[in-house]
């Protein structure tokens, strides 16, 4: 008889449980178990169909434990605690929850390419198996406030209140310095009222006519909206700042072929790519016109070795950063919850509003 897992798979906009034959590793192979897996914004593209990436299983942050290596593996064993790296710096051909499955699944084959290029990174045991569902946009969001850091800001403004951008201003004071400002752009009370009972240090404003007014005179922007509202994010900062705005790193994605009509000349979606991994330092596009210069960058990814630093990290971490993962159920909730976000398009689900969901994918597995 041929063993199967349960998998949380989509059809369309809706997703359903099902289950799937469970795969053996090849050479080079491996087989994990991931114990929980969030639902992150760009999965929820996937999944609503506003991007048009294949894999029908997204899901790419959360713990695992190795439960088979095929023929030729040496970098890990069986029983180890890893975290996958999603994002292959050389082969396109691996995306983790993009174009191969994801972790929405009780059993994962990691290919013999990912393998090889070191992407499989070890992990200790005191991380509680939801906290290191942030482990990855932990690692992005610093990678990206370092590479902002540079230009020496006194303001990191946050297009997009998601978890990316309320982490993004729950790690800026260690970055920045305390005495730099925060100000996150709201696009209702309800997000305004969550990041001010999250991070009460942070200047929340509603995209009215007077934002701008609570930055200072060197603001670096950090845009984590939707990727078809990268660009006019960045215009509308470029338009209201002028020669204040001093640097720009989209998080959330920018199509290929997206023109900010502001920074004429300027390829954001190729810097992204060109930092595809997170090489440090950054390659950086700078944009000049009178008084202004804007050093623009990006990323798609960090290192292997950002992922586990920023284990170490969150491990030692205060129980704050907990507040992030809203919805924390297990595999029929999981299902119900995703499919209130992605196919009714809620952003409240037991009268709360969802910042990250997270679902138990090997209750035998999971530690608190």
């Amino acid at each position: 008889m041929t063993a199967t897992h349960h998998a949380i798979v989509r059809d369309g906009s809706w997703s359903s449980l099902r289950r799937r034959p469970t795969p053996r590793p090849g050479r080079g192979e491996i087989v994990v178990a991931p114990e929980k897996v969030s639902l992150c914004g760009t999965d929820i593209q996937i999944v609503r169909g506003d991007r048009d990436d294949p894999s029908p299983i997204v899901g790419h942050e959360g713990a695992a434990r190795v439960v088979a290596v095929g023929a030729d593996v040496d970098s890990v064993t069986p029983g180890q605690r890893v975290v996958i790296n999603p994002t292959h710096p050389g082969d396109p051909s691996f995306l983790l929850g993009h174009n191969v499955d994801g972790l929405f699944q009780q059993r994962v084959l990691i290919g013999a390419s990912a393998v090889r290029a070191g992407l499989v990174a070890p992990i200790g045991e005191s991380i509680s198996s939801a906290r290191a569902t942030l482990i990855e946009p932990w690692a992005v969001v610093r990678y990206a406030l370092h590479a902002m850091a540079a230009t020496r800001p006194d303001t990191l403004l946050v297009i997009g209140d998601g978890l990316i951008g309320n982490l993004a201003a729950y790690l800026a004071p260690r970055v920045f310095g305390s005495e730099a400002r925060t100000v996150v752009l709201h696009r209702t009370e309800e997000g305004r009222s969550w990041t001010a009972g999250f991070a009460p240090s942070v200047h929340g404003r509603a995209l009215d006519s007077t934002w701008q007014n609570d930055c200072g005179d060197a603001v670096a922007l950090l845009v984590s909206t939707h990727r078809d509202a990268t660009a006019s994010a960045v215009d509308r900062a470029v338009e209201r700042l002028g020669s204040r705005l001093v640097a720009v790193h989209p998080i959330g994605g920018v199509p290929a072929g997206s023109v900010c009509r502001t920074l004429p000349g300027v390829d954001l979606a190729g810097v992204r790519a060109a930092n595809t991994g997170g090489p440090w330092p950054p390659a950086a596009v700078r944009f000049s016109s009178g008084e202004r210069q804007i050093v623009c960058t990006g990323n798609r990814g960090v290192t292997t070795q950002r992922l586990r630093t920023a284990a170490d990290e969150l491990a030692a971490e205060a129980a704050d950063v907990d507040s992030l993962l809203t919805h924390d159920v297990g595999l029929t909730v999981g299902v119900e919850v995703m499919n209130a976000l992605c196919a009714e398009r809620r952003r409240t689900v037991d009268d709360r509003r969802v910042m990250r969901l997270v679902v138990t994918m090997n209750p035998e597995l999971v530690r608190d």
